[in-house]
């Protein structure tokens, strides 16, 4: 299934072994801009494992010769993502929040990334769950969730505050007031729900054989149509704003209090991966300004910009993968400073 998978790719150059070895042990399908996927990739290099790498095209696009959907709602890589599902227990998505959490919001059979484990046999989901799973295979050469009871439950409230944050809001949406997004992505948003559902349509015609892939089609189509409806809508995008302004806020009280982080002199994390890929995809969007008056967070985001897995994981690869963003200049200047 997997091997079916990975045969959607456009580009079999997309499909590479990160780490050396010529048969890892796992495989992860995922995108270079993904956000979720960026945090998986992010704990991989962290653990120092060698992985089968499939970077999937997540943007249904209009060519010359018609609709091309996004790699990832191939039949192929959706019967894979179902296997997944059957761990989770968990109601397919169905409304719109703009945030990605599994835990609150349901599973999406649509997206980035995927983790196959072919020692275990196992296919995770939701990257939450497979950062904790990675961690637990291995506790070298680095723990991210630390065994201490009060330790490890600071380093998961953490990870579930990250996990609140409406990125998908942030990232499509039209904010009214201020909208800082670098002007060739707001003008792919522009269509991107449209493209989106009209794949997906697409899909449940040419499939209409399978139920199990009709109905996580019907999932996802719910899921974008509501993201269309509010992605121009003004108290919608403010809202989410404020939101991400006040756990941010939370994220300077808590730097202050020393509870975590290794800014305070802990070990590295999965709270400070999650924090650091999200300060990134903030800044990116023009958003580093939140924290100008919050002193903890902007050393927190700048220590964090120096760590090498967030460097190549988040920084590196949303200038490569992304349309550039000037926010992201002073970033992309510490990556000189970054051992190699």
């Amino acid at each position: 299934m997997a091997a079916a998978a990975r045969a959607t790719l456009a580009d079999p150059a997309r499909a590479t072994i990160v780490g050396g070895r010529s048969e890892p042990r796992f495989e992860l399908f995922h995108a270079a801009s993904s956000l979720c996927s960026q945090k998986v990739r992010t704990v991989l290099h962290e653990k120092a494992f060698s992985y089968r790498s499939n970077d999937m095209r997540i943007l249904s696009t209009m060519e010359s010769d018609g609709l091309v959907a996004a790699e990832h709602y191939s039949p192929a890589y959706i019967r894979l993502r179902l296997v997944a599902a059957r761990e989770l227990h968990s109601e397919y998505v169905s409304g719109y929040s703009g945030r990605t959490s599994v835990e609150t919001e349901g599973f999406d059979p649509c997206v980035v990334p995927l983790l196959v484990d072919y020692d275990t046999g196992r296919v995770l989901a939701d990257s939450q769950r497979i950062c904790i799973y990675l961690d637990s295979v291995s506790h070298e050469p680095v723990q991210l969730v630390p065994d201490a009871p009060d330790a490890r439950a600071e380093v998961m409230r953490q990870v579930g505050i990250v996990d609140r944050i409406a990125n998908g809001a942030l990232l499509y949406g039209f904010h009214p007031d201020a909208d800082l997004r670098p002007e060739a992505l707001k003008a792919s948003m522009q269509t991107v729900y449209d493209y989106k559902v009209m794949a997906l349509e697409r899909l449940i015609a040419d499939n209409a054989g399978e139920p199990e892939l009709v109905a996580a089609y019907r999932a996802k189509i719910v899921k974008e149509s509501g993201g269309k409806k509010v992605c121009r809508d003004p108290a919608f995008q403010r809202a989410a704003r404020e939101q991400t302004r006040q756990l941010l806020i939370g994220l300077e009280r808590d730097l202050a209090a020393g509870s975590f982080a290794c800014l305070n002199g802990n070990a590295f994390s999965l709270a400070d991966a999650f924090w650091g890929v999200n300060l990134v995809r903030l800044n990116y969007l023009g958003l580093g300004s939140m924290w100008d008056a919050l002193p903890h967070v902007a050393r927190y985001a700048d220590v964090l910009a120096r760590r090498p897995s967030l460097c190549k994981e988040a920084i590196q690869a949303s200038l490569d993968s992304m349309p550039h963003s000037r926010y992201m200049d002073a970033m992309a200047d510490c990556r000189s400073e970054v051992p190699a």
